[in-house]
């Protein structure tokens, strides 16, 4: 599990131990994302089976996007979309950013998400190299 020291929360966040559990459920034990820009965020790579699927997918988060007053740092190419949540003030990852990062695992269930086994290309792979700035490397690993 993780702990508060592996993120870094916005100081907005009133329940920081439920923070570290919601992000925990996201990021371990076949969850999809993964912690990145030093604990402040979380992202992940979504797979469709076709471009009109994956803009659907987009829209759908857009929409929801607009009524919590929240947007992602997010790209696309093709099939793939690549998102990346966090809070940029006050700076930190937030229960808004594992709210969403939750809302867009669901609606990408019900878009039948193609799920690639490990090691296979994932959309932050063609989306600009693993999301928000870091240019994959290592950064959103958890280290340990």
């Amino acid at each position: 599990m993780l702990t508060r020291a592996d993120l870094s929360i916005a100081d907005s966040t009133p329940d920081q131990d439920s923070l570290v559990q919601e992000a925990s459920q996201l990021v371990e034990n076949g969850g999809r994302w993964r912690l990145c820009r030093e604990g402040r965020g979380i992202e992940r790579g979504f797979k469709f089976r076709t471009f009109k699927t994956t803009w659907e997918f987009m829209n759908a988060i857009a929409t929801e996007c607009k009524r919590t007053r929240h947007h992602p740092e997010w790209s696309n190419v093709y099939n793939r979309t690549h998102i990346l949540w966090t809070t940029h003030s006050p700076s930190g990852l937030s229960g808004k950013d594992t709210q969403m990062a939750r809302f867009c695992d669901g609606v990408a269930q019900e878009m039948g998400e193609v799920i690639e086994e490990e090691g296979g290309k994932g959309a932050g792979d063609c989306c600009g190299g693993g999301g928000g700035g870091g240019g994959g490397g290592g950064e959103g690993k958890k280290e340990g």
